[in-house]
């Protein structure tokens, strides 16, 4: 099977067709940016739990933060993108690149090996949050120091890795797909041992942290782990190891004690054993399947038909830049032999850039003529990417 080294990330286009180079030879030998082969953090999406589905700008957005290109050149290079640390809004606890993380789960924005622009010659990893949620979360940053979602995104696109000025179109969209990030459900724990623990976490722990039924207030802390911080929701944290700021605590028993005030002994146990349970969440990974990978394709192929309808090639060539990534993804989940599938999605790649070179050439009735006959072709090659799992990706397991 081949490694996650060699198999992660995405590729990106040149104009080259599937023919790129490995993004992961850009960064240092052992880096992690995937979370695992066969299996993804759960989708909970707000209008999907609720029946619905995404609109338009959220699922621009949802394309966007799946893409490198967002974060600019360097992080193209790299195969970095905002799904990179944060996949599907969870924390990405596997996402390691040596030199600028301590363990995984952890990254120094500021380190040469992340942004070399941005050294600061201080190591100061912090821990990759989770984004579910995050509409409900201002202010933004372990130290609450931006106000907006929109300004926190631009921060990071900016500042953290160092990428040129995005579009307030495209800005707008990546904020809409991060508001439809949702906290997941947790399995019901109610009964009396439980309300014991309960009562102990909010004598203790609740006015800072929020609990079950609310949010923490918007407010910084000094807890004796060196400066001001805000302190996390305790929602889901099975997805977010290590915890604290920096990621210093592997487990939450030493995350509890790393307080400069923690709680009493007797309460600590029942403290302990509700965060176990408000860690929880009905369903923690969903699969990766062709037919599921199939149907995001699909979506983002709609995603390209509006620029298409309103004749604006420059907003079509930069998403269409963005889908051949993604077709990217698909191709390399399949192993050489897989040749009905590679060779499906490699027709997939030249098929959208016969789209681009309409738009270009301002045939815009042609390329949405193209884009439509592009679905068709991938929602037929389905049974080829189904029989060919075997040698993919999707049948790799975590150990792989």
């Amino acid at each position: 099977m081949p490694s996650l080294v060699m198999l992660a990330a995405s590729l990106i286009p040149a104009g080259a067709g599937l023919a790129q180079e490995d993004p992961l030879k850009w960064l240092p030998p052992g880096s992690t940016v995937q979370t695992t082969l066969s299996e993804r953090p759960a989708r909970w999406i707000r209008a999907e739990m609720q029946g619905g589905t995404m609109g338009y700008m959220a699922r621009l957005g949802e394309l966007a933060f799946r893409s490198p290109l967002t974060l600019g050149r360097e992080a193209a290079r790299r195969g970095l993108s905002c799904d990179a640390c944060h996949p599907n809004g969870a924390a990405n606890v596997r996402f390691f690149v040596p030199g600028a993380s301590d363990r995984p789960g952890n990254v120094d924005v500021t380190h040469r090996e992340f942004h070399f622009r941005e050294d600061d010659g201080i190591d100061n990893p912090v821990n990759i949050p989770s984004l579910r949620g995050v509409r409900l979360t201002a202010p933004y940053g372990h130290d609450g120091r931006v106000a907006s979602l929109r300004d926190f995104s631009r921060h990071v696109i900016m500042n953290e890795f160092g990428g040129p000025e995005i579009e307030p179109w495209l800005l707008d969209a990546l904020v809409a797909y991060q508001q439809q990030l949702a906290l997941p459900p947790r399995p019901d724990t109610g009964d009396e041992a439980a309300d014991a623990r309960r009562a102990a976490y909010r004598d203790h722990c609740a006015d800072c942290h929020g609990d079950d039924d609310a949010l923490p207030p918007p407010a910084r802390h000094d807890i004796g782990t060196g400066g001001f911080f805000e302190p996390p929701a305790v929602f889901g944290l099975a997805e977010s190891a290590p915890y604290l700021h920096d990621g210093s605590a592997p487990t939450l028993r030493a995350a509890v004690a790393a307080h400069r005030d923690p709680p009493p002994a007797e309460a600590l146990e029942p403290i302990l054993d509700w965060l176990q349970a408000a860690r929880a969440v009905t369903r923690r990974f969903d699969p990766e399947t062709p037919a599921g990978d199939l149907a995001r394709l699909l979506g983002f192929l709609e995603v390209l038909e509006q620029p298409l309808l309103d004749e604006d090639f420059v907003r079509a060539d930069l998403i269409a830049d963005m889908v051949a990534m993604e077709v990217g993804r698909v191709h390399r989940r399949y192993r050489p032999e897989a040749t009905d599938a590679r060779e499906a999605t490699r027709s997939w790649a030249k098929d959208l850039k016969q789209v681009t070179a309409f738009a270009r050439e301002g045939r815009f009735p042609e390329a949405r003529a193209a884009l439509a006959a592009l679905g068709e072709a991938m929602e037929a090659a389905l049974p080829q990417l189904e029989s060919a799992q075997g040698l993919s990706l999707y049948a790799a397991t975590a150990a792989d």
